[in-house]
């Protein structure tokens, strides 16, 4: 003989399965899965509309669009230089760790697995102090024909 179910203990199973769905469904859409099978796997690693700095994303206008993907490698002791973007970029480490001063901002040290947005038109460099190599891979967001990476002038290093 089959046990029976309470009337309240179905119903609170019932709503327990449809939160469940309802949660799924929604933690799917939000990270833009909806268009992939279940079986492809999909992780956001970057939804912002503000910069590394906190300043808002603002994408150019004067002319035709072009995106760049760049793998930018800094060897063990490096750094980048002094310089500022003129457009939003975007990056994610693969391997390594870097710190990033922003001029006036501090420093935010970034390691493999993280994803961010460069900050745009604010002077910052990046060090690497450890002893392993650091790789990123940088898309921006620019205009054809336009620098989107301008070194510093004067600018202790």
């Amino acid at each position: 003989m089959q046990p029976h179910l309470s009337t309240s203990r179905l119903r609170c199973s019932l709503a327990l399965v449809v939160l469940t769905a309802c949660w799924t469904a929604t933690t799917r859409l939000a990270a833009g899965e909806e268009a992939y099978p279940a079986v492809v796997k999909v992780t956001p690693l970057l939804r912002t509309t503000t910069d590394n700095a906190g300043q808002p994303l603002v994408y150019p206008r004067d002319g035709s669009a072009e995106v760049t993907a760049l793998l930018v490698e800094i060897p063990a002791g490096a750094q980048t230089a002094w310089h500022h973007h003129t457009v939003p970029c975007f990056a994610y480490m693969l391997e390594g760790e870097l710190q990033v001063e922003t001029r006036g901002r501090g420093v935010r040290t970034l390691k493999a697995g993280e994803a961010f947005a460069e900050v745009v038109d604010l002077l910052h460099n990046g060090r690497n102090k450890t002893e392993r190599p650091a790789r990123l891979v940088m898309f921006v967001v620019g205009t054809e024909g336009k620098r989107f990476t301008v070194p510093a002038s004067g600018v202790e290093k």
